[in-house]
């Protein structure tokens, strides 16, 4: 077979991290400029940032169990950190779709939003680095 799980984690790992950082940019110009198409953007890319993680981290546990045992994989700490980083992003979607009115007119909430957003990512930046060592890939 051409595909496998062991084959596809490595094609579909770049997708979250590319669309979710994508979206915290298109976010942060969409709020400096005022601009709801570049909002929209960020919006978008966020879910489907948040659907390949998704599907990457199902794709690295079923390559994770043909190599290994289910009992190894909470010492695999790039599996718990990007678990993490994909539970943050989707609460702070839930939120952003809870929230979006109270975004518009408190720039604190919004800060604070922003703030966390772009930590999630450097946690999805870190869990991705662990990834690629625990590859062989650096």
């Amino acid at each position: 077979m051409p595909y496998s799980f062991d084959n596809i984690h490595p094609l579909i790992i770049h997708f979250p991290i590319a669309l979710i950082s994508m979206g915290f940019v298109f976010d942060i110009f969409g709020s400096i400029l005022n601009r709801e198409d570049l909002k929209n953007a960020g919006f978008w890319c966020m879910l489907s940032g948040i659907l390949s993680c998704l599907f990457a981290i199902i794709s690295g546990l079923k390559m994770f169990l043909n190599n290994a045992s289910l009992s190894y994989l909470f010492e695999f700490n790039h599996f718990i950190i990007t678990c993490l980083s994909t539970i943050i992003f989707i609460i702070l979607f839930w939120l952003r779709i809870k929230l979006d009115v109270d975004f518009i007119y408190s720039k604190i909430k919004q800060q604070i939003y922003f703030c966390i957003y772009f930590l999630a990512i450097l946690l999805l930046f870190y869990g991705s680095h662990l990834g690629a060592k625990a590859a062989g890939r650096i």
